[in-house]
């Protein structure tokens, strides 16, 4: 969500709303065909959904026709069955389609939107929202991290997801900080160990080929940022490092 003066329609709330992210540079997508998106964290558990930035946010991209960007983690978990409810249920007040991050495409029709997003690997607690999601017609995105470890029947329930309109997307291999790899293993490490593997494994289960890499905990650099977009179309990152 941006702050300047070019929203008219009550700039206090907007403007009070982003001082509460300091660095983050936008959290809506103005269909500019930027690479890097940002997104913030909407968990009620785990920690406190801020919800006049959230709605702030539904008003900019309604009055704009552009998408905010917002993620948690597991239903029930971190993000309580009610929040999500409250979330899927003020962004249709505000005439906001729900859009995945493969939606979001450079010469797309630009349209109000909200890209709601899970992050990790809680497929089972996914699964158990499919129809919630369902009942409001909300496609959302599922960043996945540790793929490797999940079974059999947790890949069947993310199969579904996808065979219902919802999309799936790399998150890495182990969900490790991407700065403190890079300055223990080097770029290139991070790279073959946490970024291509976390791709192609998706792949190979027939996904297709990544639109959108999360960065684990959005935390990242500009030499990581670059270097990761030379492998995928876009990245998604935290507030704290969106671009300045």
């Amino acid at each position: 969500m941006r702050c300047p003066a070019r929203w008219a329609l009550g700039a206090a709330p907007v403007i009070a709303a982003c001082a509460a992210l300091i660095g983050c540079a936008d959290l809506t997508y103005d269909w500019d065909g930027r690479r890097v998106l940002c997104s913030t964290v909407v968990d009620d558990i785990s920690d406190s959904t801020p919800w006049r930035l959230v709605e702030d946010g539904m008003i900019e991209a309604e009055a704009l026709r552009s998408v905010l960007m917002l993620h948690a983690h597991a239903p029930g978990v971190t993000i309580s069955i009610g929040a999500i409810e409250r979330l899927l249920a003020m962004a249709e007040s505000y005439h906001l389609a729900f859009l995945t991050f493969r939606e979001l495409q450079p010469g797309a029709m630009p349209r109000a939107g909200l890209a709601l997003a899970f992050d990790d690997n809680a497929i089972d607690a996914w699964f158990s929202v499919r129809e919630l999601l369902a009942a409001h017609g909300a496609h959302v995105t599922f960043f996945v991290t540790r793929w490797y470890s999940r079974s059999d029947a947790e890949r069947g329930e993310l199969r579904m997801l996808a065979d219902a309109g919802h999309d799936v997307e790399p998150h890495s291999v182990n969900h490790l900080h991407p700065r403190d790899y890079v300055r223990d293993h080097g770029l290139d490490a991070y790279l073959a160990d946490e970024v291509v593997p976390s791709i192609d494994g998706l792949t190979q289960a027939g996904y297709p080929p990544a639109d959108t890499f999360a960065f684990p905990f959005g935390d990242t650099n500009d030499e990581i940022t670059a270097a990761v977009l030379r492998i995928v179309p876009r990245v998604r990152v935290s507030p704290g490092s969106c671009p300045k």
